[in-house]
């Protein structure tokens, strides 16, 4: 591998289709196995208007539109599924490969080019923006072309490669603002190291100038039209340099931006070997000019993020542009690491210092692995969204609205439900004449309201005055529970009431041919599951009027026990209905492939397939671990507060202070319910406008391990940093904790009827 003149053009050849094979592989396995992220239903959104709506919305964003237009014509193809819109990034991830490889190849030959191509092909951070539906993986891929068109000009001359660095130098600028790093690195290059050697100095000069012109010139329609409308950009908390080095390089070698520190052993050799296979490159080039040139140009491209960071984290810098430089926006310059990296391991490779080659290699594919590593299986598509949109769409009539209730996550919502809706604002505050300000008009010009309540209704509306309202004045009503979200149906005549379960389309997603008697097929919307999950599961009937219980549970593909998971009974109606079976995945359940069984009287039948994974390995008893305050409070739901620990009770003003909590369970809960902690002043908080001076929220376990997960008498240690406010003023404070529901804000209540428990006092002092 490491002797270079031995790789022919041919073999070559069959090298880099080797790893675009793989290459595309690692982008396509689990493309559509990711819930739609924010930004990423933004960017479906967009691709469903006109080209012209694309190009007045990303005018007023902070992003120009091509990849928005390239998806709004690949959508046409595609349709709206989350591995077909996600196939046009996954396809240009791939492209960047070759682009890599013919980068390092111009820079020092085949064997750099295809050492690049595979850190390319490796890379998690390339394959992950490879699998969203966002710019990035195109601005790799840009990046990479322009650079290598850049070469061309200087090595070359020739007018195609001129025209090449015209187009993806234009390219790049209409898909990132942020690509004219690209374009100044080029620039600065030319400046200091290629015009003061050129044999014909005025000629180059002009020459560059006019192609700079150019593409200036085909980039202002564009900055014409969106510059009064460029939203004003700044970064409210400058990330230290320091710190966004060692965030960059791990990025670039490990692809995770999180506690890069413990990545240090990884991150630290292979930044090593870049730095002397650099030093190698530069000594070998002190007098070859265009390898200066080269060198330069990767590395002015790799530092210039660096520099901007420095520069925007100046105390006394401000900017109209000061952008929070996300690590997203460092994949311009993947390809230049990629191409860098491969050059220093292609020259430390030579001669005696082959087996260092080898090594620094090794470390660099290594470090690229270890990030992969669990990559793939930690996409999930949660079915939350997907289940309640259909539920929407199976019963909605032609005089129904939709309301969004609040519309924080707007663009999911939007991607799975495509037609005209209502959103609540979750900026607002609700107040019982606002709810009835913003619901009259549209109850009174519908039948029915179907209310998609997610989990940040309750911080607008803490008092429920929507659903109040819909409540007080609906002929009837039907909710529908779907995780941290709930849809709930209010019909407002008695005839729309009479049919709030009539189906649209009787004919069911699947159909089944069973022994079981009236049960016509069913419906499912994701298919990979995690002990504490819920599976909605939608069976078809066509009722014969009668009830009967129906046993419903999974049976491992494979041979094993069926393991039942709810029992339920037939619809009353005679006619086709649809029946919602919610199954908590036990904890007990092992890791595997299962198929659904249902089971009456008349037989029982097998359908579906789906793949359940166990993450509850440990299991904790009461033996296991020593509690310092016992409290032994219960709660409903069997659930058991068995003690705390805290340490110090005397703490500061801007100080965490540390809580760990020991939950019990009697047995399996049917909902996920989160933790409150407060700490309780005895001074009115004006911010808050209460006497709360400190607070953390969330599931167990910071949401590793949510109450449905919780196994019969297992011991739950859940810690707390509780933030407590920088102006606390001295005095005793009380911590009190407790548990509610996410979805309706109604607090589990213990067994003296209080809904929270005080466990200690704290003093602040000064």
């Amino acid at each position: 591998m490491f002797a270079r003149r031995e790789i022919s053009e041919r073999g070559t050849r069959w090298l880099l289709v080797g790893l675009m094979l793989l290459g595309f592989g690692l982008r396509v396995i689990a493309l559509g196995d990711k819930s739609v992220w924010w930004d990423e239903g933004l960017a479906i959104w967009a691709a469903r208007q006109p080209l012209a709506d694309i190009s007045l919305w990303t005018a007023n964003d902070v992003h120009p539109p091509l990849y928005f237009w390239l998806l709004h014509f690949w959508r046409l193809l595609s349709g709206d599924s989350e591995f077909g819109l996600r196939l046009l990034s996954a396809i240009i991830g791939l492209l960047t490969i070759p682009a890599t490889y013919l980068l390092g190849k111009r820079l020092n030959g085949r064997f750099t080019g295809l050492l690049a191509a595979l850190f390319m092909t490796i890379s998690r951070f390339d394959i992950g923006w490879s699998q969203e539906m966002r710019m990035y993986s195109l601005a790799a891929l840009l990046g990479a072309w322009a650079l290598w068109a850049a070469v061309g000009v200087w090595q070359y001359g020739r007018t195609r490669d001129w025209l090449l660095y015209i187009l993806f130098m234009v390219l790049g600028l209409y898909n990132l603002y942020l690509a004219v790093m690209v374009l100044v690195t080029a620039n600065l290059v030319w400046l200091f190291l290629v015009l003061p050697r050129a044999k014909e100095r005025w000629r180059n000069f002009w020459q560059w100038s006019v192609a700079q012109a150019v593409v200036l010139l085909l980039y202002a329609p564009w900055l014409a039209f969106a510059i009064g409308r460029i939203p004003t950009w700044s970064q409210a908390n400058p990330v230290e340099p320091w710190s966004f080095l060692k965030i960059y390089w791990t990025v670039l070698t490990v692809g995770i931006p999180l506690d890069v520190d413990q990545y240090a052993p990884l991150t630290v050799p292979v930044l090593l070997v870049f730095l002397l296979g650099v030093g190698v490159i530069g000594w070998q080039a002190r007098k070859r000019p265009l390898r200066q040139q080269k060198l330069a140009l990767l590395l002015v491209g790799l530092l210039l993020p660096a520099l901007v960071v420095y520069i925007v984290s100046l105390p006394k810098a401000s900017f109209f542009y000061s952008p929070p430089l996300a690590p997203r926006y460092l994949i311009i310059f993947l390809a230049a690491f990629a191409a860098l990296l491969g050059w220093g391991i292609s020259v430390l490779s030579n001669g005696r210092s082959r087996p260092l080659g080898f090594l620094g290699a090794a470390l660099a594919v290594y470090a690229a692995l270890f990030g992969l590593n669990n990559y793939h299986s930690s996409r999930i598509l949660f079915d939350d969204f997907p289940s309640l949109t259909a539920t929407i769409e199976a019963y909605q009539q032609p005089n129904d609205a939709v309301v969004l209730y609040s519309d924080n996550d707007w663009p999911i919502f939007a991607h799975h439900y495509a037609e005209f809706w209502h959103g609540i604002p979750g900026a607002w505050q609700m107040t019982p004449q606002q709810a009835n300000d913003f619901l009259e008009p549209i109850w009174q010009q519908h039948d029915g309201i179907w209310l998609v309540r997610t989990q940040y209704a309750p911080i607008g509306d803490p008092q429920q005055d929507v659903v109040n309202w819909l409540t007080e004045r609906a002929a009837g009503e039907i909710a529908y529970p779907y995780g941290d979200k709930q849809l709930i149906f209010f019909a407002r005549t008695p005839e729309r009431a009479a049919q709030v379960e009539t189906l649209v389309q009787t004919e069911p997603p699947n159909v089944l041919e069973t022994a079981v008697s009236q049960l016509t097929g069913y419906d499912l919307h994701a298919h990979d599951f995690r002990s504490g999950d819920t599976i909605h599961l939608f069976l078809y009937w066509q009722g014969a009027g009668q009830v009967e219980p129906v046993e419903v549970g999974v049976v491992p593909v494979r041979g094993g026990e069926p393991f039942t998971l709810a029992t339920v009974t037939t619809p009353v109606t005679t006619g086709p209905s649809r029946q919602q079976v919610d199954l908590l995945v036990s904890a007990d359940l092992a890791t595997g492939d299962y198929q659904f069984y249902a089971t009456t009287s008349s037989g029982t039948a097998e359908f579906g397939h789906i793949h359940i994974r166990q993450k509850e390995a440990t299991f904790l008893t009461a033996a296991d671990v020593t509690i310092q305050n016992r409290v032994d409070a219960q709660f409903a739901q069997g659930i058991s507060l068995l003690g705390y620990d805290l340490g110090e009770n005397t703490f500061q003003p801007g100080e965490a202070i540390p809580l760990t909590l020991y939950w019990q369970g009697a047995g399996q809960i049917g909902l996920r319910y989160k933790v409150f902690t407060h700490v309780l002043g005895e001074v009115y908080n004006i911010n808050s406008n209460n006497f709360l001076w400190g607070q953390q929220d969330n599931e167990p376990e910071n949401g590793r391990r949510p109450t449905t997960t919780w196994r019969t008498d297992e011991i739950i240690l859940d810690a707390y940093a509780i933030p407590l406010d920088p102006l606390a003023p001295p005095g005793v404070y009380q911590i009190e904790i407790g548990l509610y529901d996410p979805v309706t804000g109604q607090r589990l209540l213990l067994d003296d009827g209080s809904d929270h428990r005080i466990l200690t006092t704290i003093r602040v002092e000064p």
